[in-house]
């Protein structure tokens, strides 16, 4: 049994969901996350170890064409930020994916468009994630100001980002507050790539990628006003068709 185990979290009608606790006092009316260190990462660790073998991949829509990009081309591994591998042993495979759901980091601002910060936050926020006890980041995706995607939790393995709401939900955090500043033009741009790829791949309509806070019972600001902004208008027109 997992400390994401829907058999250790509590459940509305008997359906068993993840938690996702926010951390820290004000700072949790404002994002998804709330450790400010700046620490950058360390000794590199491997994805996935032999004694952490990856559950079967969620399935993809077979009858569609094969969308170009892949989820993982182009995308940052796991590798290149992360200081300790996942424990596996606290995570759930994913069900098949039905939701998408858009994060903030909602830290303090972030600025910076180098891949060393952009890796360092990152795993400030996995340091965080762990402190929660669970095996690893919460969130899939991960997309910095300069527009790089980053491999967060293996998208074999449920994410912990939406709580009650994790099963069958693949998380993307785009990194900042943006309650405070405003995502970059080439961050936006990633972001909608990336959900156009996993739309196609999974099968996920328009109408299931939400932000954060547009879920039931979620108590957040995530994420944040001009992303959240930014979200109304991709899916009020043609780019997320």
């Amino acid at each position: 049994m997992t400390d994401e185990s829907p058999h250790k979290e509590l459940a509305d009608s008997g359906i068993a969901r993840r938690r996702f606790v926010l951390l820290g006092g004000l700072a949790m009316l404002a994002g998804c996350t709330t450790d400010s260190s700046t620490t950058l990462p360390g000794p590199i660790w491997p994805d996935l170890d032999t004694s952490c073998p990856l559950p079967p991949a969620p399935p993809t829509v077979s009858q569609a064409p094969a969308p170009t990009p892949t989820p993982f081309n182009g995308v940052h591994a796991r590798s290149e930020w992360a200081r300790a591998a996942p424990v596996c042993s606290l995570m759930n495979p994913m069900l098949p994916v039905k939701y998408i759901t858009v994060h903030h980091d909602g830290m303090s601002p972030f600025m910076a468009a180098d891949a060393r910060s952009s890796a360092g936050r990152i795993e400030t926020i996995r340091n965080g994630h762990r402190g929660n006890g669970w095996g690893d980041i919460g969130y899939h995706f991960v997309i910095d100001r300069e527009g790089r995607v980053w491999e967060g939790r293996a998208i074999n393995f449920q994410g912990a980002h939406v709580k009650n709401w994790n099963e069958g939900n693949l998380g993307i955090c785009c990194l900042g507050n943006f309650d405070e500043q405003a995502p970059s033009q080439a961050q936006l741009m990633a972001l909608e790539r990336q959900l156009v790829v996993l739309m196609k791949t999974y099968g996920v309509p328009k109408a299931r990628v939400k932000t954060h806070q547009e879920w039931s019972g979620a108590k957040t600001a995530c994420p944040g006003r001009a992303l959240q902004t930014q979200m109304v208008q991709m899916r009020k027109g043609s780019r997320l068709a």
